[in-house]
């Protein structure tokens, strides 16, 4: 699969996806662009890109696939900036987090020529940067993505063999559900160990912190995230974190009152929760598995909501 690949934001996930697909050597050239050419240099030093290109019109004008790794909160400005030079048959995907706005945007402002197939690949870490990179990221991930209807059936397969071609496994989802999924799973844990740390860091932190050890830790891991990052995932899926947030601090009523109250069924709701996440953990593999249709009228059943596809566990 020769291509010419551009990358657009070379931090954690660009420069990770960088050096999977230059492993992988699914592409003839991998361009990058970022706004700091010191973190351009960096990616170039550390083999996630071939070449870094400074003006962000011709880091796109030439490419078969044009990958926007950047903040969700950046996607929009940077879908107007590249709409016009995009060349024909160009297939444009993201990494963002979150996916109903991306497609609302992509839909609104790319041209007809182009086809959009949003992503979203389940991996990272707390630490963000290309310092951070590895091609080793998305090894055994679930990575979904999101066509646009307009994508042509050759454009989502070839998204899907990037994905493949970086060990992940491809998971295909509407926007709206993988918002409400995602909110549970990644951006209310944000909160909540941003929420835990900030209800601490009092008057008695610096004792508590002498004593604090790997549960805290584990458990606030997550607040060392990107503040930015996080602020946009929160603007541009509100809706689905306050329903979910809500959820939470009912939960978190309850298990007060269990606990205020000394009753019983406290234990039994410690062991539910020890049960849930035992059975998750043990589970091997880091997730689903999926079928992905190939090319042609599979895949455009699947555009129209026609294909259910499958998904099956590992045993």
């Amino acid at each position: 699969m020769a291509m010419r690949i551009t990358i657009i934001g070379l931090g954690l996930i660009g420069g990770s996806l960088g050096m999977a697909l230059r492993r992988a050597k699914v592409a003839t050239e991998i361009v990058g662009y970022n706004r700091s050419h010191e973190n351009a240099g960096k990616a170039r030093q550390r083999g996630a890109i071939d070449r870094a290109e400074w003006n962000l019109p011709a880091a796109v004008s030439k490419s078969d696939v044009v990958i926007i790794a950047t903040q969700v909160g950046e996607v929009e400005t940077i879908f107007r900036q590249i709409a016009e030079h995009l060349p024909q048959g160009c297939v444009v995907t993201d990494v963002a987090g979150t996916k109903r706005k991306v497609m609302e945007w992509a839909n609104e402002i790319l041209p007809p020529h182009v086809s959009f197939v949003g992503g979203h690949p389940m991996a990272g870490k707390e630490v963000s940067g290309i310092d951070a990179a590895s091609p080793d990221l998305f090894a055994g991930c679930t990575y979904c993505l999101t066509p646009a209807r307009t994508a042509t059936a050759e454009a989502v397969d070839r998204v899907a063999s990037l994905v493949s071609a970086v060990g992940a496994n491809a998971y295909f989802i509407d926007s709206e559900e993988h918002d409400s999924l995602i909110a549970a799973i990644s951006h209310l844990p944000f909160v909540a160990a941003t929420s835990l740390v900030n209800t601490v860091n009092g008057p008695l932190w610096r004792d508590m912190a002498r004593l604090a050890a790997t549960g805290f830790r584990d458990t606030t891991r997550l607040a060392s995230g990107n503040p930015a990052m996080h602020s946009d995932v929160c603007r541009t899926n509100k809706d689905s974190i306050l329903r979910w947030l809500d959820a939470y601090i009912a939960q978190l009523t309850t298990m007060r009152a269990l606990i205020e109250e000394g009753r019983q069924d406290l234990e039994e709701a410690f062991r539910k929760a020890k049960n849930t996440r035992d059975t998750w953990i043990g589970q091997s593999g880091d997730g689903p598995t999926v079928t992905v249709p190939g090319s042609g009228q599979q895949i455009r059943q699947m555009l129209l909501g026609n294909l259910k596809v499958r998904e099956s566990r590992k045993k």
